[in-house]
């Protein structure tokens, strides 16, 4: 926030843009602003969710807070480029996305419209709660157009916040990819020793009865690594009458084997 996205003369998403935009107006830094912000929301939800998540976020709005602070006091490192600028859009919205997704790693949040995102989230907890943070976080992004006057400014605005959801995204996903095979035949025994043995990985047998024909057959589900997937299709060619269709999978979580000398268990 302060090497990066100050400097550059732009306003992030949520809380943080509302922050950023406020000390461009004012020239109180952006700690002070942030902890303004910051204080009543978490005495809020002090009432309504976890004590954990609110002492987490209170600790990193504290610490962020006074490292900004200091910062300013120190006339600590900015990145200033007039030629490069979108450098410093790449760098903020990484940085802040990991930021982000470590904290809500560990059981809190890097405060602002998280904290209200988790308050809506516990008293409607099928609510689309993304959509309306995704909306909050463009009317702030547009209304930086009054304090920054011009385009550019909310072009790098939308920007950043795209990499910083690529970024929180990446880092919160428990493990690597991986795909679903479903593979419907008459014979699974055939396809057994393939897949337990070959490919190194478990499968379930799930009875099934095709709708047009009546007749019975058996679908294998098994979740294989991504690279695994054309070994999985040469294999199936042994068996004509197989039918399989696959999808990717964000996460896998549990006794799954990523390399062939896996110990199978």
């Amino acid at each position: 926030m302060y090497s990066f996205v100050n400097p550059a003369n732009f306003a992030p998403s949520g809380v943080d843009g509302i922050a950023m935009m406020t000390q461009k107006l004012t020239g109180i830094n952006l700690g002070y602003i942030s902890l303004a912000i910051n204080i009543p929301l978490l005495i809020v939800a002090w009432f309504f969710i976890s004590k954990k998540y609110v002492i987490y976020t209170g600790l990193f709005t504290a610490i962020s807070s006074v490292m900004m602070i200091l910062m300013e006091k120190v006339d600590f490192y900015r990145y200033i480029s007039p030629n490069n600028a979108w450098i410093s859009v790449l760098a903020s919205g990484i940085i802040l996305g990991a930021r982000t997704a470590l904290m809500i790693k560990i059981g809190g949040s890097s405060g602002g419209v998280d904290i209200v995102a988790c308050m809506v989230q516990r008293k409607r907890p099928y609510m689309n709660i993304e959509s309306l943070i995704s909306a909050f976080c463009y009317i702030i992004i547009g209304l930086s157009f009054f304090v920054y006057g011009n385009i550019e400014s909310i072009i790098m605005s939308v920007a950043q916040m795209l990499i910083f959801n690529v970024a929180m995204n990446y880092i919160l996903k428990t493990t690597r990819n991986a795909v679903e095979a479903h593979i419907i035949t008459n014979n699974p025994e055939a396809f057994k020793e393939d897949i337990l043995q070959n490919l190194k990985h478990g499968a379930t047998i799930i009875d099934c009865e095709g709708m047009f024909t009546a007749e019975r057959k058996k679908t294998i589900v098994t979740i294989i690594n991504m690279r695994q997937m054309n070994d999985l299709i040469k294999l199936a060619r042994k068996h004509p009458d197989s039918f399989i269709y696959f999808s990717e999978v964000n996460g896998v979580w549990g006794n799954f084997r990523w390399n062939k000398t896996d110990d199978v268990k």
